[in-house]
């Protein structure tokens, strides 16, 4: 048994797997791995995943799988009967495979069965092989077969050019082509993942490309004429507009070292933004009296104004009363002068608050009291300033005349009369 099913039970192998669309032909003998037309393993286990099938490829231990390694269902024979799968390792510069590692559907194929071939030969497929046969022979009719001929002719001189981009286009691995390809598939799936966002998407460029329509497309047409105008403006513009971001540019140069003390400032400035904030909310308050006093500043204003009108000729006579007060009198003295001390030596008064009956019963009532003293040598100086000499008036009549004191005060020509000092 052992011989027949192992004839060497000591040798040391590895499992892959690959994914099929169907496991037709896979019989229960003759279910070989091939590489390069070469016996290198058996088929295992074979399970079912999904629509697909998953077959365990038994090969031995010096077979090294890369990630890009393909596997195809091919028959022995012409007429079918078993298949094996031929297994194409993949590139040595790709990742290796771990073993137990899967090669998915999209690197497999499975061949098409003489059935399946021979199913074009079914009437409507022969029906619809004859139009197709009958359309191409109008098409080829008159001087269309010389035109094809010619095409065809030219053919490798056309397709000589796109040899070197086609192997440029593998890359240096051969298989830069095939990633992009793989990648393409990856968005295509990506975006028909996101169907439900692309619908409205869709939708909304519909309407967009209804509305460019409106009128026969006249809004569309003008817009078109107008735009060499526009573009016109934007180049002559462009110059002034590269100048400002070259100069915005050497700015930013600038600004660039001061950045790196700006968070410096910024934590220096926020312990006095926190003491401001107390002074601030109080400054509301503030602001809104002083708001209050303008408005009602305003509203005065024309009172105000009629105010200042008025007292416009009294600040003039007032003015006037002030240089007189500051001009010299005719004695020869200030004015003001003459008046507080010219004939006066002392002066002296007390005064005492309203006091009722309850507060001071002895003495209820204002207490007033007020004294001035005359000074001889003041006199004199009045006598001298009228003209009079003391000492002529002395000599004469040993006393000044009381009509010349008069002249000053007669209140004081009385009370010297009294007294006997003039005559």
């Amino acid at each position: 048994m052992i011989g027949v099913a192992r004839p060497n039970p000591f040798a040391d192998t590895e499992s892959y797997w690959a994914v099929f669309d169907s496991a037709h032909g896979l019989g229960k003998i003759d279910r070989d791995i091939r590489i390069a037309g070469v016996k290198v393993g058996t088929v295992g286990e074979i399970e079912r995943v999904g629509d697909d099938v998953r077959a365990e490829l038994v090969v031995p231990a010096g077979v090294e799988l890369h990630d890009d390694a393909r596997a195809a269902l091919r028959p022995h024979t012409l007429f079918e009967g078993s298949s094996f799968v031929d297994l194409e390792p993949g590139s040595p510069s790709a990742p290796k495979l771990d073993p137990g590692g899967e090669i998915p559907i999209e690197r497999t194929s499975n061949y098409v069965t003489l059935d399946e071939a021979l199913r074009v030969l079914q009437r409507r497929n022969r029906v619809n092989l004859r139009k197709l046969s009958a359309a191409a022979a109008e098409a080829l009719a008159g001087e269309s077969a010389a035109h094809l001929r010619r095409l065809l002719r030219e053919v490798p001189d056309l397709m000589r050019p796109a040899g070197p981009a086609a192997r440029a286009l593998q890359g240096a691995d051969r298989d830069e082509l095939e990633g992009a390809i793989a990648g393409l598939a990856r968005t295509v799936d990506a975006v028909a993942g996101a169907e439900e966002d692309l619908a409205p998407l869709v939708r909304g460029a519909a309407r967009t490309s209804a509305g460019l329509t409106v009128d026969g497309g006249a809004p569309l047409d003008e817009a078109v004429r107008e735009l060499p105008g526009a573009l016109a403006e934007i180049e002559t513009g462009a110059p002034a507009l590269t100048d400002l971001v070259d100069r915005l540019d050497r700015l930013a140069g600038e600004l660039n070292p001061q950045l790196t003390e700006l968070p410096a400032a910024l934590d220096a400035l926020t312990p006095a933004l926190a003491s401001a904030r107390p002074v601030l909310e109080r400054g509301v308050d503030l602001v809104h009296d002083a708001r209050l006093i303008a408005r009602r500043l305003g509203l005065a204003a024309p009172e105000f104004s009629r105010m200042l009108g008025l007292i416009e000729d009294p600040l003039v006579e007032f003015g006037g009363a002030l240089d007189s007060f500051n001009t010299t009198s005719a004695f020869g003295a200030e004015t003001t002068e003459q008046l507080v001390g010219g004939g006066f030596s002392g002066f002296a008064a007390a005064h005492a608050g309203f006091q009722t009956r309850a507060n001071n019963p002895e003495r209820p009532g204002h207490v007033q009291r007020a004294a001035v003293t005359f000074s001889p040598d003041a006199l004199t100086g009045i006598l001298d300033q009228l003209g009079i000499s003391a000492n002529a008036a002395q000599a004469a009549a040993g006393e000044p005349p009381c009509r010349a004191i008069e002249r000053v005060s007669a209140d004081a020509a009385r009370a010297l009369r009294g007294l006997g000092v003039c005559r």
